[in-house]
């Protein structure tokens, strides 16, 4: 943590503002995986006293950004590739492919210009070398399609699981081949437009390995 340093906090709303810092600090790769979290460290840097950033913890561990081990330290969360591909992975398959499966119709073409739209501004992204940029608009292209649903269960898994996948990223952009963003993302799209769920599936799953395969060929 000595490289990277927390700015003074302003009193009003102070426990959100203090979590709101600590996961940007995470999810922007200044705190990397495993790094220790020290509430006095933080706190003296934050200007503080150590109850928000204790606060601040318990909410970033009920969203599995950080790990406490009771009586000895607090780290940030790491995913390995095996918890991706066998746990985040299929969540992510079951709940967009049900979500597409159910609301075919309101694919129109107000949501294809909409993602058309997100996938343009990953190409722009993609010209910048505004790596963070990219992981947010691949996130939103996917919430776009989760956001069709009316069932509640659909949206509180998905923010149940959206920081670890985040983090995921975060961790290995340095590793991602930055130009397969947007084609892989207009492929799947474009299955999206035959409203076939033999096709949208299949290209779903191609997807989600897709990702995997990025971060597996160009380490």
């Amino acid at each position: 943590m000595a490289e990277f340093t927390f700015k003074q906090q302003a009193n009003t709303s102070l426990r959100e503002k203090v979590t709101n810092d600590l996961r940007e600090a995470i999810l922007n790769g200044h705190l990397q995986p495993r790094a220790r979290i020290k509430e006095m460290e933080i706190a003296e840097q934050m200007g503080v006293s150590r109850g928000p950033i204790r606060e601040a913890i318990r909410q970033l561990e009920r969203e599995g950004l950080l790990i406490s081990f009771p009586y000895k330290e607090t780290v940030v969360a790491d995913l390995d590739a095996e918890e991706v591909q066998n746990i985040l992975n299929p969540i992510r398959f079951h709940i967009e492919y049900f979500v597409v499966r159910r609301y075919l119709d309101k694919m129109d073409d107000a949501f294809f210009a909409k993602q058309e739209g997100i996938i343009n501004e990953m190409r722009a992204a993609v010209e910048q070398g505004e790596k963070t940029r990219l992981v947010d608009l691949d996130l939103l292209f996917h919430q776009n399609i989760l956001d069709m649903a009316t069932e509640r269960t659909v949206m509180l898994t998905w923010q149940s699981i959206v920081n670890q996948i985040r983090l995921h990223f975060s961790k290995n952009l340095p590793y991602y081949d930055l130009n397969h963003m947007e084609s892989d993302h207009q492929v799947l799209l474009d299955a999206f437009r035959t409203k076939d769920p033999d096709q949208i599936q299949q290209a779903i799953l191609r997807h989600l390995e897709s990702d995997d395969n990025l971060l597996c060929f160009t380490k």
